[in-house]
């Protein structure tokens, strides 16, 4: 007997999957219908589901919170949404199967059958959790920072940022674009508000995108070598956290 768990915010929605399981699918033994994320966690939890049938957007909240929040974590997920472009890349990427609304009673059966074939897979947890975090880079990609220029006010998105210099009580931020910012704020101001697995101050002078180092250079404290071919210098003190960050074990300062 399969299990499963329909979350929809609609209830035409929820109406519509549980006619079309039940006319083609009377294997499958349905929950109670949940409406938000809240009530997806519990039941869940409470329930242990072999399978969810998951509306991507459900209200203001995003599906996806669903897959963070659970304790169990041991089902299978067929994803369904109304846009076709609505986070289908990451869902792709992890090899999970999504439902396009209206749901038609053929994909439907395909998408069962897959869940039926994959029911023993042992790697589904890890699969989500590809799924998951794919996601939430795709959201870090969409953060940005409000910076005081002397254009006035702009906004940045966090990822174009290569690194940032001091430049006595102001800062000096530099895109990818090859442009640069001077802005009205220390250095240090920005710790608190940039990433720390994103984000290192390498130098009391100097902070870095980690994603845009290429090349560690080996030293007493040592160089990076940014993207766009900039050097810059890494205090001693400051060497060892970012190895760590960059996952490169002493003695072997490559990157």
């Amino acid at each position: 007997m399969v299990k499963a768990l329909i979350i929809d915010d609609e209830i035409s929605g929820r109406k519509v999957l549980k006619e079309l399981l039940s006319l083609k699918h009377p294997e499958i033994t349905l929950l109670p219908g949940v409406s938000d994320v809240s009530a997806a966690v519990e039941a869940i939890d409470k329930e242990r589901p072999d399978l969810i049938f998951l509306d991507i957007k459900l209200g203001k909240s995003s599906g996806f919170e669903v897959l963070r929040k659970t304790s169990f974590k041991d089902y299978h997920v067929i994803f369904v949404s109304a846009h076709s472009e609505f986070a289908l890349q990451a869902i792709k990427a992890s090899a999970l199967d999504y439902l396009l609304k209206p749901v038609n009673i053929q994909e439907l059966s395909i998408a069962i059958d897959r869940f039926k074939t994959r029911q023993s897979n042992s790697n589904q947890k890890q699969m989500l959790q590809k799924m998951v975090h794919l996601m939430e880079q795709e959201q870090e990609a969409d953060k940005k920072i409000t910076l005081l220029t002397k254009s006035g006010y702009e906004r940045i998105a966090i990822r174009n940022i290569l690194y940032l210099l001091a430049d006595h009580n102001y800062t000096r931020v530099f895109l990818n674009d090859d442009t640069e910012k001077l802005v009205t704020r220390t250095l240090g101001s920005f710790e608190g508000e940039l990433e720390p697995d994103r984000f290192l101050r390498i130098h009391k002078s100097q902070m870095v995108n980690l994603d845009e180092i290429s090349v560690y250079i080996p030293g007493n404290g040592g160089m990076v070598k940014m993207s766009n071919g900039t050097r810059l210098e890494v205090s001693r003190r400051r060497k060892k956290e970012l190895l760590q960050l960059l996952n490169v074990q002493t003695g072997t300062e490559t990157v």
